[in-house]
């Protein structure tokens, strides 16, 4: 959570219990709901990452699964 943006008002609606509950243990809602938001924005610009980048990904695996990993020879730690 960062505590040096701007920050905008906004409205969310809760059900009356969470928001409740929420009271009743002194949480920070407006902080929850940022992280939460901010995670969701995460996951959706990874997910969107990955379907531009598709094909390159799956280009990219052919390549190794045909040649091989680049540098292989000169790597130093082997695993497996």
């Amino acid at each position: 959570m960062q505590t040096t943006s701007e920050k905008q008002r906004t409205n969310i609606t809760l059900t009356v219990e969470n928001l409740a509950a929420a009271r009743e243990l002194g949480l920070n809602v407006s902080a929850i709901s940022d992280a939460a938001v901010a995670e969701a924005v995460r996951a959706a610009r990874a997910t969107a990452w990955a379907a531009d980048n598709a094909a390159a990904i799956s280009e990219r695996r052919a390549w190794i699964e045909a040649h091989g990993m680049p540098l292989a020879d000169l790597q130093v730690l082997r695993l497996g």
